[in-house]
């Protein structure tokens, strides 16, 4: 009777610590500059449950013993550790420290910028960025072909394949999107003085000479508020901005 009184309250005992469970309260830094981590993801894999850091990288909740704690953000290595009561001091803030990832990206190369991009609102550019030869990941475990053309094609396509490397042949692709668009922007220019030119502006306002150019400059009208306006429209477009032009 007394062994089994004994067994029974070791059993007891047992099942008592496994389900024991202890808050957790931590604090997640850069293991490089020592700085916190905020909004950083904290789970418990084996029950699927889990919180977000707050903005000082700090959290807390409860776990047990045999626990999977996992921490992740985005920029750093996920930091996986097994909860064990007997080795945590849950009386302290626990400090979890995350090491930098680094991920690297394709590269870009950029042919041009707009010439509105210090602008503070936006117009309408047609030039596009240049990205050339993305990299592409390659499995160099299958054997690698040239797509084969019948009728002599191949030197062609080799040749085209070849010529996306000329240094020259890139230049000349820049300079024509250069011509482009410098004719895009004349034409642009045209087709805008015929709704709002210094002519309409003078008989609207009466502006003298002097300051015009920068009240046109000021107005900062985009294609769409005045290309296929009446001059009505226009007009109160002016008079609105010039109001503002007195007071600024």
């Amino acid at each position: 009777m007394r062994l089994v009184l004994t067994l029974f309250l070791l059993i007891t005992c047992c099942f008592s610590a496994i389900g024991q469970e202890e808050l957790l309260r931590g604090k997640i830094v850069d293991a490089k500059t020592g700085f916190a981590v905020p909004y950083a993801s904290v789970l418990l894999s084996n029950k699927s449950q889990g919180m977000g850091a707050s903005g000082e990288g700090k959290f807390r909740f409860e776990v047990e013993n045999g626990d999977t704690l996992q921490i992740s953000s985005i920029g750093y290595e996920t930091l996986q550790l097994l909860i064990d009561l007997d080795k945590l001091d849950f009386d302290k803030e626990i400090v979890f420290e995350l090491k930098p990832a680094v991920y690297e990206l394709d590269s870009i190369e950029i042919i041009q910028l707009s010439d509105n991009f210090y602008l503070k609102r936006p117009k309408l550019d047609t030039l596009e960025l240049g990205i050339y030869r993305p990299s592409i990941i390659r499995d160099w475990n299958q054997m690698q072909t040239i797509p084969f053309a019948h009728e002599g094609q191949m030197g062609i396509t080799i040749s085209g394949f070849l010529n996306s490397f000329d240094k020259k042949i890139q230049q000349e692709k820049i300079i024509n999107e250069f011509k482009k668009s410098k004719e895009f922007k004349r034409q642009r220019q045209a087709e805008r003085e015929k709704y709002f030119n210094k002519e309409l502006v003078k008989r609207v306002t009466r502006i003298d000479d002097r300051v015009i150019d920068e009240f046109m400059e000021f107005c900062n009208f985009l294609d769409g508020q005045i290309i296929g306006k009446t001059e009505y429209q226009v007009t109160l477009l002016i008079l609105k901005k010039y109001k503002e032009f007195l007071v600024r």
